[in-house]
């Protein structure tokens, strides 16, 4: 099992925000999935209403590019699946594999 991360990486105009969205134990299988799921459903621009969204797989399922049309704008993301590889403390931070 496996250690993982889900980034949401946002780029609006000359902006651009990286965020971890979940943390969490399991299988790849099982953090792709979840990965996938999250790039269906995740809202990363708040409580902006959706139009359309659009999800492509990029490579063999460790990220996806997200295009979501919105009333006012379009928002693309990217979501990326990191395992974790090192740590000094990899069992201090209980809280995020939870």
């Amino acid at each position: 099992m496996g250690r993982w991360v889900i980034l949401v990486d946002r780029s609006m105009g000359n902006h651009r925000d990286v965020d971890e969205v979940a943390h969490f134990e399991g299988t790849r299988d099982e953090a792709r999935a979840r990965l996938y799921e999250l790039a269906c459903t995740h809202r990363p621009g708040g409580g902006r209403r959706q139009k359309r969204r659009q999800v492509y797989r990029i490579g063999d399922g460790d990220a996806y590019y997200v295009s979501i049309e919105a009333l006012m704008a379009t928002i693309r993301v990217e979501y990326r699946l990191g395992e974790l590889a090192w740590s000094t403390h990899p069992e201090s931070w209980p809280w995020a594999w939870k």
